[in-house]
C-alpha cells in the first residue's frame, strides 16, 4: 500500500507523531502549553493590551469578526507572544494584513458542557485562537498597502451582493457558502435540512470546486496546446487566488495544495499519487499548527480523499470492470454487433448503479466519522447524493459565472444566475422529500475509539483480500451494518449542565428513556444545543416519558424546542394539580401536533417498567396554590434490577418545590432513605428543609444552577442544611454534566 512512498512515509510518521501529542494525557510537544498559561494569567474579564496583523474577517451575526495572529497580549504583570485571538467590531472596514493594537477584555472559550455538546474551546483552539477580545477599543492602525486579500474580500462581498439582489435570501446564502465560501447568510434551516439527508458537504469549498474552476482551465489550455509549464502557472495562480477569495477554509487548502502538487508533477513528468499528496497536505498543515489535527473539518475533508482512494475507487473500479467484460458479451452476443454501441437504457442503468456504488464506498467509509460528529445516519443519502450531485457542477458553474457577470452589469448576472435559482429550489425539494421519509435519520449516538479502528481495519481487510466481487460487496454491507446496532445503555441518571434551570436524563437499563423538566433561562436553543445533541450522543432516538415538574421556563424552554424539532417524545407527564397557562397551552398544542399522549400524574400514581419506576407523591388533585412552585411534580424513583421488590438505587426529584411542600411530604410517609436528591429549586434558601433532608438522607445532593445566577443560587442558608444531611455535594455549575449510576459519579468536565 506504501511501497515506494518516501515522502509520504515521512510525513505519516511526522502525522502520527502530532496526533498522539495532540490526543495523549502527556503532550510532549506542549501543544497546549499557550492555552494553559492563557487560562491561569490571563482570566476572563481581565483587561490586556493586545496587537498583532489582522489574517481574516468574516461577518457573522451583523458584527466583522476579525482574526488576529503573529500578536502580543500584556496585562500588568504577564505576556504572551505569537497567538491569534479575534475580536469584534462594527463593521468590516479595517484591511486585511493591517497592523493593529487595541484594548480590551478577555473573554475565555466555553468548554462542551454536557455529552454531545459542540466544544466551542476545543474548535478555535484547533484553528489556533485561544480566545476573544472583547469590548475592544481600537488605539492604532496601520494599514499599508492595500493587499490583494483584502481587494479578494471585497470581491467576495461584491459577488455576495449580486446574489443577494438576484435570489431570494435563503437561496443567496446557500450560493454565497457553495461558491465564494461566505457563509454569513447561510440559513440554519436549509444547512439543517441538508444535514439531515447527508449532503451538508456541498456547503465547503473542496475539491469539486478545484475541479470546476482550476482543473477545468489547466485542460483547457493543454487542450489548446499551451505548455505544461504555462499552464500549471495560469491555474496554479487561478486556484490560489480562489482560494483566498473562498476564505481559505482547511478543505479548500487541501484540495489546491493537491492540486499544486498534481500540476507540479505534470510538469515534472512525473506520476500523481493521490495518496502521497494528501499526507504532504496533511503534515504541511499540521507542522504550521499541530492541533488542527483536532479540528472537525479536517479530520472530515482529508479522511473522505481516504475513503476514495481506499474503498470508493477499488469498489467502483470492480464494477466498472463488470461492466466492460458485460459489454464484450452484449456486443457479440449470437453475433450480433450494436455498431460498438451500448444501447441508452443500458448505459444509464450502468452510470446510476455505478454512482450507487461509489457513494455506497464513500459512505461506509465515512460512517464512522459522520457518527461520532453528528450521532445519526441519513439513510437515504446515497440516493439524494445520486439525485443532487450531478447538478453541482452546473450549478457552481452558473453561480461563479453570474456572480461576476452581475459585478459589471446586474440584469446580465441575474439572468445567469436563473437557473441557480431553479436548481436550488429542486435540491429543496427532493432534500424535503427524503427527510420527510419515515427513517430518513437512525440515531445511532458515538462509538468508541476501539470500535472505529476495529471497523477500518475490517473495511480495509475485505476491500483488499476479499477477490469475488460479491462477496466483497455482502462483507461490506454486513460490516457497515454494525453502527445500525443500538448503544446498550445500562442504568444512568445524567444530570445535564443547562445553566440555570433543570435537565435529567434516566436510563432504565431496559430500553426505556426517561427525562425529567429540560429548560433554562441563561442557554438560549438549549433543546437545539443541549439537550437533542446529548441524547443523540447516547444513541437514544426517543424519550418514553418526558416528566414536567412546572411550566416555569427554566424547566420547559428545551422540551419545547424539541418537539418543534420532530424529535420523538412518546409520552408528556405533567401532575394533575397543575395550573392552566399560556406555556401549558403551547406544549399541549405541540403534543397534540407531534402525536404525543399527554398523561396526568396524582399523588399515589406510579409510572415505569418493572425494572425502574417513578411514584408520585406530591401534588394530589385536592391541592390548590398561587404559587405554581408548589404545585410542582415530585418523583420518587425506585431502580429495582432483579424485579424483587428490594429497589437498588432511589431518587427524588421534586422541581422548584418549597420548604412547606417538603415538609409535607416529609410527614406522608411516603419518602425515606433515599440515594440520590436532586435538591429542589437550585438549592434556594427557601427549599431544602431541615426534616425533609433528614427523612430522605440522602447519599449524594445534585445542585443545577449557572454559575452567576441573580437569583444568587444556591443559598448559603440551604447549603449548610444540606451538608448536615448528605455525604455529597455535588454542583452542575462546576462539574458539568453530573452522571450516576452503578459504576458511581462521574463529572463530564473532570473527563475534559
Amino acid at each position: 500500500m506504501l511501497q515506494g512512498r518516501r515522502l509520504c512515509k515521512i510525513s505519516l510518521v511526522i502525522i502520527i507523531f502530532i496526533a498522539v501529542s495532540a490526543y495523549s494525557p502527556l503532550d510532549f510537544l506542549g501543544l497546549y502549553a499557550q492555552a494553559n498559561y492563557a487560562k491561569e494569567y490571563f482570566t476572563d474579564g481581565s483587561q490586556v493590551t493586545a496587537q498583532g496583523e489582522i489574517y481574516h474577517k468574516e461577518i457573522k451575526n451583523e458584527k466583522a469578526v476579525y482574526y488576529v495572529h503573529n500578536s502580543i497580549i500584556s496585562n500588568k504583570t504577564h505576556r504572551l507572544s505569537n497567538i491569534s485571538f479575534l475580536f469584534r467590531f462594527d463593521s468590516d472596514s479595517i484591511p486585511l494584513n493591517s497592523k493593529i493594537k487595541l484594548t480590551g477584555t478577555i473573554k475565555h472559550f466555553s468548554p462542551a458542557r454536557n455529552d454531545g455538546e459542540f466544544d466551542m474551546q476545543k474548535y478555535y483552539h484547533s484553528m489556533g485562537i485561544l480566545f476573544e477580545l472583547e469590548k475592544s477599543n481600537l488605539q492604532d492602525l496601520d494599514t499599508g498597502v492595500l493587499p490583494i486579500s483584502e481587494e479578494l474580500y471585497l470581491l467576495n462581498q461584491d459577488v455576495f451582493t449580486v446574489f443577494e439582489q438576484s435570489l431570494p435570501a435563503e437561496e443567496s446564502g446557500f450560493l454565497s457558502s457553495l461558491t465564494i465560501g461566505n457563509k454569513s447568510q447561510l440559513d440554519n434551516g436549509l444547512k439543517d435540512l441538508f444535514k439531515q439527508v447527508g449532503v451538508a458537504h456541498i456547503l465547503a469549498v473542496s475539491g469539486l470546486h478545484i475541479s470546476v474552476v482550476c482543473m477545468a482551465l489547466y485542460r483547457f489550455l493543454r487542450k489548446r496546446g499551451v505548455s505544461f509549464l504555462f499552464s500549471a502557472i495560469i491555474a496554479g495562480i487561478i486556484s490560489i487566488l480562489y482560494g483566498i477569495l473562498t476564505g481559505g477554509s482547511i478543505s479548500s487548502i487541501r484540495a489546491i495544495g493537491m492540486f499544486l502538487i498534481f500540476i507540479f508533477a505534470e510538469v515534472l513528468g512525473e506520476a500523481y499519487d493521490t495518496l502521497t499528496a494528501l499526507s504532504v497536505m496533511a503534515m504541511w498543515l499540521l507542522i504550521q499548527n499541530p492541533l488542527l489535527i483536532t479540528n472537525g473539518s479536517f479530520i472530515f475533508s482529508f479522511c473522505a480523499i481516504l475513503g476514495i482512494t481506499f474503498v470508493a475507487s477499488p469498489l467502483t473500479r470492480i464494477y466498472s470492470e463488470y461492466i466492460a467484460r458485460r459489454n464484450v458479451r452484449i456486443k457479440t452476443k449470437d453475433g450480433f454487433s450494436y455498431d460498438n454501441k451500448i444501447p441508452l437504457k443500458i448505459r444509464l442503468k450502468d452510470w446510476i448503479c455505478t454512482s450507487l456504488v461509489f457513494s455506497f464506498g464513500i459512505n461506509i467509509s465515512m460512517l464512522p466519522i459522520v457518527t461520532n460528529m453528528y450521532y445519526e445516519i441519513p439513510l437515504y443519502s446515497m440516493l439524494v447524493n445520486l439525485v443532487v450531485l450531478p447538478f453541482m457542477p452546473i450549478l457552481l458553474l452558473f453561480g461563479i459565472v453570474g456572480g461576476f457577470l452581475g459585478i459589471l452589469w446586474l440584469p446580465i448576472g441575474q439572468i445567469v444566475l436563473f437557473p441557480c435559482h431553479v436548481i436550488i429550489y429542486g435540491m429543496e425539494m427532493i432534500s424535503s422529500f427524503f427527510a420527510g421519509l419515515p427513517l430518513s435519520r437512525i440515531v445511532v449516538g458515538k462509538r468508541g475509539f476501539w470500535l472505529v479502528v476495529i471497523y477500518y481495519i475490517a473495511l480495509l481487510l475485505i476491500v483488499k483480500y476479499i477477490n469475488k466481487p460479491k462477496l466483497k460487496y455482502a462483507f461490506l454491507l454486513v460490516v457497515s451494518l454494525v453502527w445500525l446496532v443500538p448503544v446498550n445503555n445500562s442504568f444512568e441518571i445524567d444530570c445535564l449542565d443547562v445553566g440555570q434551570g433543570d435537565g435529567i436524563y434516566i436510563s432504565s437499563g431496559d430500553g426505556t428513556n426517561y427525562f425529567i423538566d429540560g429548560g433554562s433561562t441563561s442557554k438560549a436553543s438549549l433543546g437545539e444545543y443541549t439537550l437533542m445533541p446529548f441524547l443523540k450522543s447516547k444513541g437514544v432516538g426517543q424519550i418514553d416519558y418526558w416528566f414536567l415538574s412546572h411550566m416555569d421556563l427554566d424547566h420547559v424552554s428545551g422540551i419545547i424546542e424539541v418537539l418543534q424539532a420532530d424529535y420523538k417524545i412518546n409520552n408528556v407527564v405533567l401532575s394533575a394539580a397543575i395550573p392552566p397557562g399560556e406555556t401549558l397551552d403551547e406544549i399541549l398544542t405541540l403534543a397534540k401536533e407531534k402525536n404525543t399522549t399527554i398523561l396526568y400524574m396524582n399523588k399515589g400514581d406510579v409510572c415505569g417498567t418493572k425494572h425502574l419506576r417513578f411514584k408520585c407523591v406530591y401534588p394530589s388533585m385536592e391541592n390548590t396554590s398561587d404559587d405554581i412552585n408548589a404545585l410542582s411534580l415530585a418523583l420518587l424513583l425506585e431502580y429495582d434490577k432483579n424485579c424483587d421488590g428490594a429497589p437498588e438505587f432511589t431518587g427524588f426529584f421534586g422541581g422548584d418545590l418549597g420548604i412547606e411542600e417538603e415538609k409535607v411530604i416529609a410527614d406522608s410517609g411516603m419518602v425515606g432513605h433515599v440515594n440520590l436528591l436532586k435538591v429542589n429549586h437550585h438549592g434556594s434558601r427557601l427549599s431544602s428543609d431541615s426534616m425533609f433532608l433528614e427523612t430522605l438522607s440522602p447519599d449524594v445532593a445534585v445542585i443545577s444552577c449557572a454559575k452567576k445566577n441573580r437569583y444568587g443560587h444556591p443559598a448559603d442558608e440551604a447549603v449548610e442544611r444540606l451538608e448536615q444531611c448528605c455525604r455529597l455535594i455535588c454542583y452542575t455549575m462546576n462539574s458539568g454534566r453530573i452522571r450516576i449510576d452503578a459504576g458511581g459519579i462521574d463529572y463530564y468536565l473532570n473527563n475534559k
